[in-house]
C-alpha cells in the first residue's frame, strides 16, 4: 500500500468493522497515515465484538522492552477483557523494515496480553504483522521482514 492508498481517518465509531486481519491491517494503515516516527509508540485499538471503540497511543516507550513494560499492559488489558472488549496492539518505531530485536520483544509480549488479533508493527517503511515466527523466536532479528 503506498501513501496514495492510505484509507481515510475516521473516528474509531465510524471505522469499517473488523472482522479479519486484513480488516485490521486496513485500520491500522488508516490510523497511521503517512508513515514516519519521531519516537517509539504504542497503539491500543480496544474492539466491541468487530466494531473499533477507542483508541490509545502512548509515545516515548522503549526501543527494547522489559516485563515492567507489559505488567501496566497487562492491567489494562484485563479490565478491557472483563468488560467483554479485544485489544489490537500496533508498535511503532523510527527507522527502516530492518527487524530488531526489540519489535521481536514487542511482537512478543504483545501477543500474550490479548491474542484475538494479530499484533502489528510499523516503522518509516511499513506497517506489518507480526508473523508466527516474529512470535515463536524461530527468526533472527537481522534482515526486512518476510
Amino acid at each position: 500500500m503506498t501513501d496514495d492508498d492510505i484509507p481515510p481517518l475516521l473516528p474509531p465509531g465510524q471505522m469499517p468493522t473488523i472482522r479479519d486481519q486484513a480488516a485490521l491491517h486496513h485500520t491500522w494503515r488508516a490510523l497511521m497515515g503517512r508513515l514516519g516516527f519521531a519516537e517509539p509508540q504504542l497503539w491500543t485499538l480496544f474492539l466491541d465484538g468487530d466494531r473499533p471503540l477507542h483508541l490509545a497511543e502512548v509515545v516515548g516507550v522503549p526501543l527494547d522492552p522489559g516485563p515492567d513494560d507489559f505488567a501496566d499492559l497487562q492491567v489494562l488489558v484485563r479490565h478491557a477483557v472483563d468488560h467483554d472488549l479485544a485489544c489490537a496492539f500496533l508498535y511503532a518505531r523510527p527507522g527502516s523494515a530492518t527487524r530488531t530485536r526489540g519489535d521481536l520483544a514487542w511482537a512478543r509480549g504483545l501477543a500474550t496480553l490479548d491474542a484475538r488479533w494479530p499484533v502489528h508493527l510499523a516503522n518509516d517503511a511499513e506497517v506489518r504483522v507480526a508473523s508466527p515466527d516474529d512470535l515463536c523466536g524461530e527468526s533472527g532479528a537481522s534482515g526486512a521482514w518476510s
